[in-house]
């Protein structure tokens, strides 16, 4: 089935004042049977605001720190705020009640999507770069809801990388609409183009893509009688697609099986997905793609990876597992180059648990947030030749009680992308704060007169110097 698009027009309200899913991080889908995996699974030619004042675009702000997208945890409603001067910009009432907010590949479209509502919407944040040939520009103007929305059947894990986001549409089995892949670009969401390259598959999963410049690696899912997969809902295959006059034609199914799969990420060279029994690890060589499976270590015992992390500056790959049953989970660094995987020691407080994991904007440090107010950074340490990823500090943000944590709402992080700048909302506290890496400050941002739910920075990208 394709996926559609629809532009009916959003209510925006300009009332006074007012990062979690499946992909980077998981999304809770009550319609599919239970998945043991770990919480947190889960990056212009044409634009849409040429006509605006000179006055109101196409300032060049070289410094400008970007903007963060802030959804309530009490309404259906996401505040913008300018990073500049911590001034709120604006203020929009969402569709949907039960959203999930992202940003988009490049990073100048919030992105909120409602997964029981079959629906993925757009905020324009207002900062993005225009290449001039001889010279960068930079846009800076008002945030604004757009026009544009996509209806793909339950969109539910999204994955960027260079540019590209992918939206994998799990489909739904009770009304047999069959799964899809979507990948578009902040110029496509610009041009409100409704020519966004797909493909189509025969049945629904819960599966994941992976845009990779003209591939796209995605999951396969084949009939529950010759399917490895516990769960009949997960993919157990990896297939290969390559863009051919706007849209994926499958050239290749790999040849290494990957039962119960669920998670995925990339580096520079190569993509890992998560199975039951392992990680599948594969590489293009030739024009073709070579596939190898790295099997789970010992200390894993039955559990299993769900969620992975990649970064194109980072030789390693970040998986997750955990064992929901003992409370017991493991934070894995896997190096495709040598087909190893040991357990990192993160060195977590007593009583924590994470709650969101990322790379730094420039692969430089993984970070983990947890639920006892600590974003704890890790980074690489060169031992007999070897990096080896070590816990570097642990940095305090909140000075509230934890256990006063309002019902249903947790601690959230965005990571900037033209800095070492990570951004934290605390619900009890009913603030942002943001960290510095490098000095490994906190300090005070952002005061909301609500309780925050979900963050997503927004703005132009800094090229890393790795």
């Amino acid at each position: 089935m394709n996926t559609s698009f629809s532009f009916n027009t959003i209510v925006i309200a300009l009332s006074a004042i007012i990062l979690t899913g499946c992909g980077d991080a998981e999304t809770t889908i009550n319609e599919l049977p239970p998945i043991v995996v770990d919480a947190h699974d889960d990056h212009d030619d044409h634009d849409d605001h040429d006509d605006h004042d000179d006055d109101d675009d196409h300032d060049d702000h070289d410094d400008n720190m970007g903007r963060i997208a802030v959804t309530s945890s009490e309404s259906n409603m996401l505040s913008m705020f300018d990073l500049d001067d911590n001034s709120q910009l604006d203020t929009f009432s969402l569709l949907h009640d039960d959203n999930r907010l992202l940003a988009s590949g490049g990073h100048r479209y919030a992105v909120v999507t409602s997964r029981a509502n079959d629906y993925v919407g757009f905020i324009d944040g207002g900062l993005w770069q225009e290449d001039h040939v001889s010279h960068p520009h930079n846009n800076t103007q008002a945030p604004a809801m757009i026009n544009y929305e996509l209806s793909g059947v339950r969109p539910t894990h999204f994955y960027s990388y260079k540019g590209q986001m992918a939206i994998f549409n799990d489909g739904d089995a009770e009304s047999n609409l069959p799964a899809s892949a979507v990948v578009l670009s902040d110029t496509d969401i610009a041009a409100e183009s409704s020519n966004l390259a797909t493909f189509n598959f025969t049945l629904n999963m819960h599966g994941v893509a992976i845009p990779r410049g003209e591939y796209l690696l995605a999951s396969i899912r084949r009939d529950d009688v010759e399917s490895t997969s516990v769960n009949p809902v997960l993919p157990d295959q990896v297939g290969v697609f390559h863009l051919h006059d706007g849209e994926y034609e499958q050239e290749q199914v790999l040849d290494v099986i990957c039962p119960n799969l669920h998670g995925a990420a990339q580096n520079e060279e190569f993509v890992a997905f998560a199975c039951s029994d392992g990680l599948l690890i594969t590489h293009e060589h030739d024009n073709a793609f070579e596939a190898e499976k790295l099997l789970n270590i010992d200390a894993l015992g039955s559990s299993r990876i769900g969620s992975l992390y990649g970064h194109e500056n980072s030789d390693v790959i970040f998986g997750v597992a955990s064992d929901s049953d003992a409370g017991t989970a493991w934070l894995l660094a896997v190096d495709p180059t040598t087909m190893q995987m040991e357990e990192v020691d993160w060195q977590p407080v007593e009583g924590a648990s994470a709650t969101a994991y990322s790379f730094s904007y420039d692969g430089e440090y993984f970070l983990i947030l947890d639920n006892q107010g600590f974003v704890t950074i890790l980074e690489p340490h060169e031992h007999d030749g070897e990096n080896h990823w070590e816990f570097h500090e642990r940095v305090d943000f909140t000075e509230q009680d934890v256990s006063t944590m309002p019902e249903g709402a947790s601690f959230s992080m965005t990571v900037a992308q033209n800095g070492e700048l990570v951004y934290v909302s605390d619900p009890i506290a009913q603030h942002i704060v943001k960290i510095n890496l490098e000095t490994v400050t906190v300090t005070h941002e952002i005061e909301l007169d609500f309780i925050p739910a979900s963050i997503a920075w927004l703005g132009i990208a800094e090229m890393s110097d790795h």
